[in-house]
């Protein structure tokens, strides 16, 4: 006895495969949707923009992308009385960068690598800044075009 192999025909292949893809697709669409995500009230992320002045708060930063976008930069209000900070950004090659909350003190700095890449993360306290306050990135050497501003950090 002969069993009958069942044919397998291109197009009907070709339509159980893009239903596949679709169903695929739509999961992966749906799982990155997430409404009202809910966001924490102590944490705040600004762009940090390659440009040589900005007022004490940064108000005249634009937080949106832009090819003077260069950094990012995450500030959470922590529950013991201080602020963290994550600085990422790329800049001049081997490079340090001191680190200011505008208008009020160098924080700390940052080194770029050989690509420059640089990181940095720290701690301050709360009570050195208002509500709203931004940061400077500048080399010891501050010529023309070699600052970095951030957008405003809000706390209101």
């Amino acid at each position: 006895m002969r069993y009958a192999m069942p044919i397998f025909r291109p197009r009907y292949n070709s339509i159980w495969l893009g239903a596949a893809m679709l169903a695929g697709t739509t999961l992966a669409t749906t799982a990155q949707y997430v409404p009202n995500r809910p966001t924490d009230p102590n944490q705040r992320q600004v762009v940090l923009v390659h440009q040589d002045t900005s007022d004490c708060s940064g108000r005249d930063v634009p937080n949106t992308d832009s090819p003077s976008v260069r950094g990012t930069i995450w500030a959470t209000r922590l529950f013991d009385g201080n602020t963290s900070v994550k600085v990422a950004m790329t800049a001049k090659p081997n490079t340090v960068y001191h680190v200011s909350l505008k208008c009020v003190r160098q924080i700390g700095d940052i080194k770029t690598d050989d690509e420059g890449v640089g990181n940095l993360s720290l701690v301050f306290p709360t009570d050195l800044v208002g509500a709203e306050y931004s940061f400077e990135l500048a080399p010891d050497v501050a010529s023309a075009g070699s600052r970095y501003q951030s957008a405003q950090i809000s706390f209101k």
